[in-house]
């Protein structure tokens, strides 16, 4: 019975940690407002689109503020090409109450993800304290080797084809909802988020995604090596004795 609790919290440590460190990538990259004041420069948005820089980052951060739930509204107003608007539109508007809806729920789900990886992680030592550091590195194997297949699949697909990648995802998670087909000619938020910033911010979650992978697998690597060098010394040291 032990030995079964243990396999399933290690499979669940593993799957959880994996999905927990996912949603902590995308939570640090897209409302980490440099990210988006870096690319602007980049791109001269500012200047190209005729319109101070001033508004473009009060608008981008009203965004993202809004999305994480820092700000109840979109209220603002802006000079875009000469001329004086509100910053978003009605469509602009019901497709960020969506994308806000979406991210509070996968939110929920990161802070769970992390419940789960703390509770796997006291019961799996509460078990069997010497078999612990194994159960997590099985665990954290199976839940790469569950991921891997999706992740490289989605990984291709976003280098051979961001847009039919992204428009992909669009279609999946707003079923039956159109908001998020902007024009650039009229909507301000698709200006604001051309393709470009979403490539990057797909390829830097990825990237801090995969180094946070790194690390933790370095982590227990270099633990479970001093846990058997610490047993091949207790053997050694008993075996004197015994002599």
């Amino acid at each position: 019975m032990t030995n079964t609790i243990c396999k399933t919290f290690s499979l669940v440590f593993g799957l959880s940690i994996i999905v927990a460190m996912v949603l902590s990538s995308v939570q640090a990259v897209v409302f980490n407002h440099s990210f988006y004041t870096s690319l602007y420069d980049k791109l001269n948005l500012a200047q190209v689109e005729n319109i101070s820089q001033q508004d473009l980052e009060e608008s981008i951060f009203m965004m993202t503020d809004y999305v994480e739930g820092k700000r109840d509204d979109l209220n603002g107003e802006i000079t875009w090409r000469g001329k004086k608007q509100p910053t978003f539109n009605t469509k602009e508007i019901r497709h960020m109450k969506d994308v806000r809806d979406l991210w509070l729920k996968a939110k929920l789900v990161m802070q769970v993800a992390w419940g789960l990886v703390i509770a796997s992680l006291v019961i799996l030592i509460a078990c069997d304290r010497r078999q612990a550091l194994f159960d997590l590195m099985l665990g954290f194997k199976n839940g790469l080797i569950c991921i891997a297949v999706v992740l490289v699949f989605f990984g291709f697909w976003w280098l051979i084809d961001f847009t039919g990648f992204w428009t992909w995802f669009h279609t999946i998670v707003f079923p039956g909802n159109t908001d998020w087909l902007l024009n650039p000619a009229t909507d301000f938020m698709i200006v604001i988020c051309p393709e470009q910033m979403f490539s990057t911010m797909v390829f830097q979650i990825a990237m801090r995604f995969i180094l946070s992978l790194g690390g933790l697998g370095l982590i227990l690597y270099m633990l479970s090596k001093i846990r058997h060098d610490r047993q091949d010394l207790e053997e050694v040291n008993s075996s004197f004795k015994s002599k």
